[in-house]
C-alpha cells in the first residue's frame, strides 16, 4: 500500500483539508500496513537491526510481502553494508536459520524459498557453502560433479592456511605456507611437506625421488614370539597388510608359502621378516603364491635350496619383486639355530 498523506487545507477550518474521521483512518491505515509488512498484524517481529542506515542500500527493495520470522523472503536487487554499518541477525527468530541463495528454480525442496542454488546457511550452529542442509559445523559442496575448492591467499607472506590445536602444547596442528608448502606440527615447514612428530602410514606408500632419514623406520610386528603358528594343509599363510614382520613357533611343516595382500604395483619390492622360534625342527618348502597366484619356481632360495629348520630361532627374509611387466619373484635368505 502507497503512504497516504492526511490533507491538511490551504488555511485554518477553509473546509478543504481531510475530516478528523478520514485523518485518523488513513492514521491506522499506515500504522495497519506497516504492521502487516514487518509483524503479524498485531505485534512487531524484530529480526535485523541497523546500526546505521548509511551502511545499507538495496536497488530494489524487499520483494516479498512477509518478513515474519521463518517465513521465505528475497530480495531482488543488491544488498550492500559497507564499513559505517552493521548488520545484526537474530537468529533464534528464524525457524530456518540464515539462507542466501542464488535467484532461479528451486532445487531444495524442502526450502520453502524461491531460490534455486544455495550461496551459504546457517542452521542449528551448522554452516553449509553450497548446501542448504549442512549436517556438520563446516560443509562445503559442490555444485556440479568437480570437487569443491577452497582458496586461502594470505595478504602477505605469511601462511595460506593454519589449523591451530589449542588444547595442550601443539598450538599448530596444520600449516600450508603462502609458498605451498605443508606443515604438519611445524610452523615454517622449508620443504614441500614436514611432519614434526610421529607419523603412522597405512596402506601402499608410492615415493619417487631421494628420501633423507633422520631417525629410524619401524616396521609393524603381528603376533608375539610364544604365539603358535600352524601351517594349515601344509600353507602357511603371510597377511601383509597386517604387518611385515611375523613372529610365532610352527607346530607343523611349511610346504607352501602363501602371502597375500601385497602390493600389486609394477617395479615396486615389499620385504617380509619371519622370526620362527618353534622349539622344534620343521622343514622349510619352496612352493610360493603371491595374492592367491603361483610364483614360477617357487621360493628362490640363497645357496639354492630351502635351509634345514632347527628347534632354535630361525629367521627368514622375504623380499617379494615386481618387475615394470609385472613379472614377480619372491627370494629369501636365512639365518638359522640362533640362540
Amino acid at each position: 500500500m502507497a503512504k497516504q498523506g492526511i490533507s491538511t487545507g490551504a488555511a485554518p477550518n477553509d473546509g478543504t483539508g481531510d475530516t478528523l474521521l478520514n485523518a485518523t483512518l488513513k492514521i491506522n491505515a499506515n500504522f495497519n500496513d506497516i504492521y502487516d509488512k514487518f509483524g503479524d498484524g498485531t505485534n512487531l517481529v524484530s529480526f535485523v537491526s541497523f546500526a546505521s542506515t548509511a551502511g545499507y542500500s538495496t536497488n530494489a527493495g524487499i520483494a516479498s510481502t512477509s518478513v515474519l520470522a521463518g517465513t521465505a523472503s528475497s530480495v531482488t536487487g543488491d544488498i550492500s553494508i559497507n564499513t559505517t554499518g552493521v548488520i545484526t541477525s537474530q537468529f533464534a527468530n528464524f525457524t530456518e536459520g540464515m539462507i542466501i541463495q542464488e535467484s532461479g528454480t528451486p532445487v531444495d525442496t524442502t526450502i520453502a524459498v524461491g531460490f534455486a542454488k544455495t550461496i551459504f546457511r546457517i542452521k542449528d550452529g551448522f554452516v553449509g557453502i553450497g548446501t542448504s542442509l549442512p549436517t556438520s559445523q563446516l560443509q562445503v559442496t559442490s555444485y556440479s560433479n568437480e570437487r569443491p575448492t577452497i582458496h586461502a591467499v594470505p595478504k602477505s607472506s605469511g601462511h595460506g592456511l593454519q589449523v591451530s590445536d589449542e588444547v595442550g602444547t601443539d598450538d599448530t596442528a596444520f600449516v600450508i605456507t603462502s609458498s605451498g608448502k605443508v606443515g604438519l606440527g611445524s610452523t615454517a615447514p622449508t620443504s614441500k611437506l614436514v611432519v614434526s612428530g610421529d607419523a603412522e602410514l597405512i596402506g601402499v606408500t608410492t615415493h619417487t625421488g631421494m628420501s633423507h632419514l633422520n631417525g629410524s623406520i619401524t616396521e609393524k610386528v603381528v603376533n608375539n614370539f610364544n604365539t603358535t603358528l600352524t601351517a594349515i594343509g601344509g600353507t602357511l599363510t603371510v597377511d601383509v597388510n597386517q604387518g611385515t614382520v611375523l613372529l610365532g613357533g610352527l607346530t607343523t611343516s611349511v610346504s607352501t608359502w602363501s602371502f597375500i595382500n601385497v602390493p600389486t604395483l609394477n617395479s615396486k619390492a615389499t620385504t617380509v621378516t619371519f622370526i620362527n622360534d618353534a622349539g622344534q625342527s620343521s622343514t622349510y618348502g619352496d612352493a610360493c603364491s603371491v595374492n592367491g597366484s603361483p610364483i614360477a619356481g617357487g621360493i628362490r632360495w640363497v645357496g639354492g635350496n630351502p635351509p634345514p629348520a632347527t628347534n632354535q630361532e630361525d629367521i627368514l627374509s622375504f623380499s617379494i619383486v615386481r618387475d615394470g611387466t609385472g613379472l614377480t619373484r619372491v627370494y629369501c635368505s636365512s639365518s638359522l639355530n640362533i640362540s
